[in-house]
């Protein structure tokens, strides 16, 4: 992260309702209310500066999706939804680079 930009908030600060919002959100881009997996953990997002909500859509604010991003990949890969987990993973990995066996299910490249 810049120094010149601090976080507004960081993960030690989120309850897990805001985490799984955020972990959705990044997921899934804007979601509608009737979507959300907790309203509470929007309410969160929102008053720490991570999402914004407008006209019923909810969606990560800048800093949102770079808290995201930079979310520790074990910890990702141990929640039960590891849709997360993967797409820090594409993000992070070049294309082409290799998988290993336990996260692709699949033998090594």
């Amino acid at each position: 992260m810049r120094d010149s930009q601090p976080m507004i908030a960081n993960k030690l600060e989120l309850s897990p309702c805001a985490v799984s919002v955020l972990g959705q959100l990044f997921v899934e881009g804007p979601t509608s209310d009737d979507n959300i997996t907790s309203k509470a953990g929007r309410c969160d997002l929102v008053s720490a500066g991570l999402a914004f909500h407008e006209a019923g859509l909810s969606s990560l604010t800048p800093d949102g999706v770079r808290l995201a991003r930079e979310w520790d990949l074990c910890s990702l890969y141990a929640r039960r939804d590891r849709r997360w987990y993967l797409k820090v993973r594409a993000i992070a990995r070049p294309q082409g680079a290799a998988v290993s066996h336990s996260e692709s299910g699949a033998a090594v490249r």
